[in-house]
């Protein structure tokens, strides 16, 4: 069986040329059931693979051969044929993975906020946020917003990470267990991410909720009303406009409406965890 193989990969390659064949091989995974390069052992696929990136091939293949090289580990080698690709935002994405690999975040970063990868950047903030690099995270936050707000084209994915840094801010602030400047501004920022995302996209119940708790937080209660009714009118099943309207009735010392607005949230669902918490803290 190994030696049919053998002729026929022989066979194939000198069909198809030396270049095509590498190509074949490198993209077999994409190829369909039955196909001849299916048939190539993983092992000898993998020496295909590490054929000299200096020969003369198509950009495509070398940014392919480049990803295998870092599936593997191969830093050297995904240098090699980073060193032979033409910018792009492929090859800044790649440079990314490199640098991230190497365990560079700043670099990695930077790599791919120039590339335009957002799925890249929000998972790199993702991992920093449960890692609890908190100020790391921020930082690369804005740096993204600023990055979108250069982009007429991306204004609902500028909303969400305004809204995703409203989070981060909230987080940063509960950081501190006592009320300190540091916790003042974190907060005064949430709010400001917040209503940003709202001025993008008013209607998003998300964006409207998230502002109008805020607001509470920092005890602008007309305003945390005013937004709390909005919420309501957009979507009169949700049981968090009417809580968050009896927690401002409460903090404005009128128990007897933050009772009513909590008997109105219960009929639509007593479970939510709002219409718990509004109960815990009225004692019913």
């Amino acid at each position: 069986m190994r030696v049919l193989v053998g002729v026929v990969l022989v066979l194939v390659a000198s069909g198809f040329g030396a270049v095509q064949f590498v190509a074949s091989v490198a993209l077999r995974e994409r190829a369909v059931p039955g196909a001849w390069v299916r048939l190539v052992p993983e092992g000898l696929a993998r020496r295909v693979e590490r054929v000299d990136v200096r020969w003369p091939m198509p950009q495509a293949l070398v940014l392919v051969l480049a990803r295998r090289a870092l599936e593997e580990g191969d830093l050297e080698r995904a240098d090699a044929a980073l060193a032979r690709l033409d910018p792009s935002s492929d090859k800044l994405a790649l440079e990314g993975d490199v640098a991230e690999a190497r365990g560079d975040g700043a670099a990695a970063d930077r790599a791919y906020l120039a590339a335009g990868d957002l799925e890249d950047v929000e998972a790199r903030v993702d991992m920093l946020r449960r890692a609890r690099e908190n100020e790391e995270a921020l930082t690369l936050q804005y740096a993204l917003v600023a990055e979108l707000q250069h982009d007429p084209t991306q204004r609902d994915t500028l909303a969400q990470a305004y809204y995703f840094l409203g989070q981060l801010e909230q987080e940063a602030a509960y950081r501190y267990h006592s009320y300190t400047a540091s916790l003042a501004t974190h907060q005064e920022r949430a709010g400001v991410a917040y209503k940003h995302a709202l001025e993008i996209a008013p209607g998003e119940e998300r964006y409207l909720l998230a502002y109008a708790n805020q607001l509470l937080n920092l005890e602008r209660f007309p305003e945390a009303r005013a937004e709390f009714l909005k919420a309501r009118d957009v979507d009169v099943t949700l049981p968090e406009p009417l809580t968050g309207l009896g927690e401002t009735a409460l903090r404005l010392g009128d128990r007897s409406a933050a009772l009513g607005y909590l008997a109105r949230a219960r009929k639509l669902n007593p479970a939510n965890d709002a219409v718990v918490r509004l109960a815990h803290e009225l004692g019913t």
